[in-house]
């Protein structure tokens, strides 16, 4: 389908809403942007909204590169790109109007684990565990950010939003260039990538402000509950 500008400026204002909200709950973007974005068009997901959201977590990863716990991340990395080459064959076998349902479930479980909180101790095996999961749900609906948070929820905050950052650069980075050897990321998904990255921008200055006068508590639960609500509309839209 083609895009209109109201898509295109309605799809950078959701961009703009997950960026906030990142910022001030600590949940990945992908969580709500993805079943928004989804409702608009199946074609900003995965590529274009992977490549778009490198420009947040490259400012972030920068701005707090002195706290990056570089520790896990080899580790973390190896399990990406194993997670992320599955994904790929995987995305290239669903047809792209059944991806709706695919993007949807994914969402719920994205959700699920969110919600679930749970603890993971830093070993390998659970590091390369969480690192695969990551990458197979990233490239094939840009919501792998969930699995990473988990493992470092219990870390010092600006430990935490650094390690995320850089891990999310790296996440991405490859997703990309495997969505490109898998042909689901060309020039036509370069170009909505590029229309997304304003709201990144956005998202990314007007957070601070905003996310001192947000209720943290209230705002996750908005989040979950947005996140679950359009994934169930995206999958029955798609049945």
């Amino acid at each position: 389908m083609d895009l209109s500008l109201l898509n295109l400026f309605t799809a950078a204002g959701i961009i703009t809403l997950g960026s906030v909200l990142q910022a001030s709950t600590g949940l990945g973007s992908g969580l709500i942007t993805v079943p928004l974005l989804a409702l608009i068009s199946l074609q900003f997901i995965p590529g274009p909204l992977i490549f778009a959201s490198l420009t947040l977590s490259s400012l972030m990863a920068w701005r707090g590169r002195s706290s990056i716990d570089f520790r896990n991340v080899k580790t973390l990395t190896i399990g990406l790109i194993a997670g992320t080459a599955i994904g790929t064959l995987s995305i290239s076998a669903v047809p792209l109007d059944r991806a709706g349902i695919v993007f949807g479930l994914l969402v719920l479980l994205a959700v699920a684990i969110t919600a679930a909180g749970i603890q993971i101790r830093h070993n390998r095996s659970n590091l390369l565990a969480a690192g695969a999961l990551s990458g197979f749900m990233g490239v094939t609906a840009s919501i792998g950010a969930p699995v990473i948070a988990i493992l470092y929820q219990r870390e010092e905050a600006r430990t935490l939003r650094a390690t995320l950052a850089v891990l999310y650069c790296i996440s991405s980075a490859v997703m990309v260039a495997f969505l490109h050897l898998g042909g689901r990321f060309e020039l036509k998904e370069l170009r909505l990538g590029l229309c997304l990255i304003p709201g990144f921008l956005i998202g990314y200055f007007l957070a601070a402000p905003i996310a001192r006068v947000l209720d943290k508590g209230y705002s996750r639960i908005a989040v979950l509950v947005i996140s679950t609500v359009s994934a169930i509309i995206l999958i029955a839209r798609s049945i």
